[in-house]
């Protein structure tokens, strides 16, 4: 692989580190750069971001610049540096590559959702969300605030939302920020958990929420709900979401193991977890969800609940979470539009476009979609 230096740790940079096409077969990112002294020293993606007159000192073969102005940081290193442009590729560079061969794969489908897709990744660039983007001029901006222990927070819906302690987050000249937390759940979004037209989450829920990270999916009906299930198996999320819930601790139930189809050490089935019966099911388990499923044959038969379970992570997951919903009795339905995950390790090889969610309720619910 190509030893590579990345310059900026922006959002641009985070958009190249997600691009793990590129990143698994090309390149060997030795560091980060950046001209901000604030970032300098610290880590991102677990490496060291250098300040620019570090760069002597690293054993690299090409620079891709990761920032948005990226004529001035050219600039830089090809003038006041003396780097040979023939080492420097930007971000742009890469990203048309990869909607080039995006392009190329299904130059001859007659979709019309994907082909609106392709159009939209020709001017304006890729987009994991296909062409569905959170409008401007509905952007929040979350402030961070710390607590008496040191743990960071938002405020999130008029509660506190706890993070880790070594969470990245956006910075600016008035202190660290997140952005947009629910950006990707807008109505015509291919990642939108509760679809308008499909009924929600009613007042005395029971809901299971699978993969809580954060918790914003559990924290913004945890007040109308009777209890809360949280499945979230990264402890890093552990400590922040007991302090996010604490104040809910007698009708939220945290379990930190894997959802699987089997129970163990460090697995459980939602049977074997779950005896009474559930409303929602939202599943969120990064690839896990078909496995999960199978392990929720009786939970789901006995309950007439509603599910909303991501089906992008994994080639053909669509196919396998609709066929075991329906055979335990649900019909289903797909979330608008599609998603291409460069999060997927084989994304490099299947090049697909996958449906985000996939939508189960009841036969025996008179509410149609």
């Amino acid at each position: 692989m190509v030893k590579a230096i990345v310059w900026g740790t922006g959002r641009i940079a985070y958009n190249f580190m997600r691009l793990r096409i590129y990143n698994n077969h090309l390149y060997e990112i030795v560091c980060f750069m950046d001209n901000d002294s604030s970032r300098q020293g610290k880590s991102f993606y677990d490496r060291e971001v250098l300040p620019p007159e570090a760069i002597n000192k690293v054993d690299y073969e090409v620079i891709i610049v990761c920032v948005g102005k990226y004529d001035d940081i050219l600039d830089q290193l090809t003038h006041d540096m003396g780097i040979d442009i023939n080492k420097i590729i930007t971000f742009h560079d890469i990203e048309k590559r990869f909607i080039a061969s995006i392009i190329e794969k299904y130059k001859d489908t007659m979709d019309t959702e994907i082909q609106r897709i392709l159009n939209y990744y020709r001017n304006n660039g890729f987009n994991i969300y296909g062409d569905y983007f959170f409008p401007k001029e509905k952007n929040i901006i979350y402030r961070v605030f710390y607590d008496n222990d040191g743990w960071p927070f938002i405020w999130f819906e008029g509660k506190k939302m706890y993070f880790p302690k070594d969470h990245v987050f956006m910075e600016d000249e008035n202190g660290r920020y997140i952005c947009n937390i629910l950006s990707e759940q807008g109505e015509n979004s291919p990642h939108l958990y509760i679809r308008r037209d499909i009924e929600g989450i009613k007042e005395g829920s029971v809901i299971v929420d699978a993969g809580v990270c954060e918790g914003n999916f559990a924290l913004r009906y945890v007040d109308k709900a009777k209890r809360i299930y949280l499945f979230e198996s990264d402890k890093k999320w552990i400590e922040p979401l007991k302090r996010t819930f604490y104040d809910y601790r007698e009708k939220t139930i945290l379990i930190n193991k894997f959802l699987e189809g089997y129970d163990s050490s460090d697995t459980v089935t939602l049977d074997s977890m779950i005896k009474e019966k559930i409303d929602y099911l939202k599943m969120d388990i990064e690839g896990a969800e078909v496995k999960a499923l199978l392990g929720a044959k009786e939970l789901l038969m006995r309950s007439r609940a509603r599910c909303s379970i991501c089906s992008y992570h994994r080639q053909n997951d669509e196919k396998y979470i609709r066929h075991i919903l329906e055979s335990y009795g649900y019909k289903t339905d797909v979330s608008k539009g599609y998603m291409f995950f460069i999060g997927d390790d084989i994304i490099a090889d299947s090049m697909d476009f996958r449906r985000g969610i996939v939508y189960g309720w009841n036969t025996m619910d008179e509410d149609k979609v």
